[in-house]
């Protein structure tokens, strides 16, 4: 298991830093914490591998899922129009 904090989130990937890293190309199982939701469980391929000072983790990008995506998607819709 990698611990990791997620930095950007999209409705077709999100980058998580870590201080772990597996390889690009790998497929994992992400367990997405949403404040106020459910846990949600993506299936998710490592699409780059960041290893700098400033920038250390992993990009991913959602393997297709309708409903997996459809719940990601409705949180980030839900929250953007609450920051207007």
């Amino acid at each position: 298991m990698i611990d990791g904090l997620v930095e950007d989130v999209s409705r077709s990937g999100l980058f998580l830093r870590a201080p772990k890293w597996i390889r690009s190309g790998s497929v994992a199982e992400l367990a997405l914490d949403l404040p106020g939701e459910e846990t949600l469980q993506l299936s998710a391929e490592v699409v780059r591998v960041e290893h700098s000072d400033d920038r250390a983790g992993m990009a991913f990008k959602f393997v297709e899922d309708p409903d997996q995506n459809r719940s990601l998607a409705n949180f980030i819709m839900r929250h953007h129009e609450a920051r207007r």
